[in-house]
């Protein structure tokens, strides 16, 4: 049964405060948005290493709620960092401003679309779906196997299964495709995404064409992506929106792929940074690094595995490491997920696992198929929560 949640506001709004919405402005720094809302800054100096870091990676797409008194006075903000935590930053009992790291709370429905094609992929998904990110997603999947152009005949059948979180009754973050099937000349083309987070045939042939490289030689792993976990000890929930990798201070950084770099510089949580645009569309990101290779600048193309920069300690670092970043646009993912493997194709348990994902996968094909039917999400707005301040645990009203 659907449900949904209002964020942590119920007690402002049954005293007369209201809720504004507003979008992150991109390049704003988050202690760019104290100073222009006329918060303290120590809202963000409070904060631990690890949390200030996790101010940077505020997505410019992120989409937030302000709560104010019938004075336009600030009680409190919820800016989302990722689709699974948020910084709330709100007054406290004795008038004064903290800031927290808290889940956001959603649902997640598993979906399966048909679409019988009128014109082209991208623009029928869209269409039927109004959803872009879904259209997006569907068009990269097929890239470079699939000619959209020649050999789509109308009617023809589009199908796929995604998983896509719900937040406040609407679609919240980038779906998660599990599987996707064009019929084109007769033919049916089927991409299935497998554990390791990427896409491949029926044969467990790897679909991306793109693919990157890992920044250093050797490289030591001390820390992987995670988007939200309960820290046991410190009883708060964290997260690390990149892959730490150990090294000795001046170690050379490689470039994960191909592209331009489009920023070289200092920021206060991830110290000397370098960021490369890369032509699919993905963006890598270098941190705390000692120092930059002579003679890199904003603007300059650089080719995969090319040295850009030394390991080092700057900014917010507990210790010599490259914190390896990578984003979607301004959403962080995990850099691991789109690395290339050491080797082609399937073998033994993995085989196994494969090969049980698309005959599963085939099963929600082959119903779509006969059903001819899109599958929505139902939301029932009886049944209404909020999360209690305390325990961050969702609780009815």
């Amino acid at each position: 049964m659907g449900r949904f949640f209002a964020l942590l506001l119920l007690p402002l709004l049954l005293f007369g405060g209201t809720v504004k919405h507003f979008k992150w402005k991109d390049g704003e720094s988050f202690l760019t948005f104290l100073e222009r809302k006329k918060l303290p800054l120590r809202v963000y100096y409070n904060l631990d290493k690890e949390d200030q870091k996790l101010t940077e990676d505020i997505p410019y797409t992120a989409k937030c709620q302000m709560v104010v008194d019938n004075q336009n006075f600030i009680h409190q903000i919820l800016i989302p960092v990722n689709d699974e935590l948020q910084l709330q930053i709100y007054l406290t009992p004795k008038r004064r401003y903290e800031t927290k790291v808290i889940p956001i709370v959603s649902e997640e429905y598993t979906e399966t679309l048909y679409v019988p094609i009128q014109s082209i992929p991208y623009n029928d998904i869209l269409k039927m779906t109004g959803s872009k990110n879904l259209a997006s997603i569907f068009v990269k999947m097929f890239k470079g196997k699939v000619d959209f152009r020649k050999g789509l005949k109308k009617g023809d059948p589009i199908i796929m299964v995604y998983t896509q979180k719900y937040r406040l009754g609407k679609p919240f973050s980038m779906p998660e495709v599990h599987g996707a099937m064009v019929e084109i000349n007769g033919k049916r083309v089927r991409v299935y995404r497998h554990s390791d987070g990427r896409f491949y045939d029926e044969k467990g042939g790897q679909y991306e064409k793109f693919l990157f490289k890992l920044p250093m030689r050797n490289p030591r792993i001390t820390s992987r992506f995670t988007k939200s976990r309960y820290h046991p000890v410190l009883h708060r929930y964290r997260a690390h929106l990149g892959v730490d990798f150990g090294a000795r201070p001046g170690t050379p950084i490689l470039s994960t792929g191909e592209g331009r770099v489009s920023f070289v510089g200092y920021s206060t949580g991830y110290g000397k940074t370098i960021k490369i645009r890369h032509n699919n569309g993905l963006t890598s990101l270098y941190a705390h690094q000692k120092a930059f290779k002579k003679g890199i600048h904003t603007g300059m193309k650089v080719k995969q595995s090319e040295m850009i920069g030394y390991v080092g300690n700057t900014g917010l670092s507990s210790g010599p490491h490259l914190h390896f970043g990578m984003y979607r646009g301004s959403s962080a993912i995990d850099p691991l997920s789109v690395m290339k493997k050491k080797t082609e194709g399937f073998t033994g348990k993995e085989r196994r696992v494969f090969n049980e994902i698309r005959d599963k996968m085939d099963k929600k094909f082959k119903k779509a198929l006969q059903e001819k039917r899109i599958r929505k999400p139902y939301f029932d707005f009886h049944e209404t929560y909020y999360v209690e301040s305390e325990s961050f645990k969702p609780k009815p009203f």
